[in-house]
């Protein structure tokens, strides 16, 4: 039996609309789930991903200067002694 090529298109542009329609509920899900989320959390005392990135940037700039500055006094020890 051979199949109409018209009905085939007409199959074919009826699942790509489908899946259009499911691809923009996915997304509007997803808006609605990130917004829930993102009020959940503002409540919360949690700290984004960039702030943490930048905390941790500091950390790290003051433990080089804490370096320096150990060695330095360490310096100045060994002079004073002799």
């Amino acid at each position: 039996m051979a199949v109409d090529q018209a009905i085939l298109d007409d199959v074919a542009e009826k699942v790509a609309g489908g899946l259009r329609l499911i691809g923009g509920v996915k997304q509007e899900a997803q808006a609605q789930i990130k917004s829930i989320l993102e009020s959940a959390f503002s409540g919360l005392d949690v700290v984004s991903g960039e702030r943490m990135q930048v905390a941790e940037a500091m950390l790290n700039k003051t433990r080089e200067q804490m370096a320096e500055l150990e060695a330095r006094i360490e310096e100045l020890e060994a002079k004073t002694k002799k």
